[in-house]
């Protein structure tokens, strides 16, 4: 047991990751994950971006900005 234990104990110990999640941008009329981009500003001296998207379903069309920090 004593082996097993100093084994355990020379280990490195691990570093445990944090996890960050991100959900897909949504069309807010109709929930749909198919968008266009038709304009966009990169850089907004903050590190966001700001993109003009139209949703592309067939019966929706709707036209929104998207800001991504």
């Amino acid at each position: 047991m004593d082996d097993v234990q100093e084994a355990q104990s020379s280990r490195p110990s691990r570093r445990v990751l944090e996890t960050v999640t991100f959900a897909r941008p949504r069309c807010p009329r109709c929930d749909g994950v198919h968008l266009r981009k038709y304009r966009s500003i990169r850089d907004q001296g903050d590190g966001s971006s700001l993109c003009w998207v139209r949703c592309i379903a067939p019966d929706c069309g709707h036209r929104f900005r998207l800001l991504l920090e």
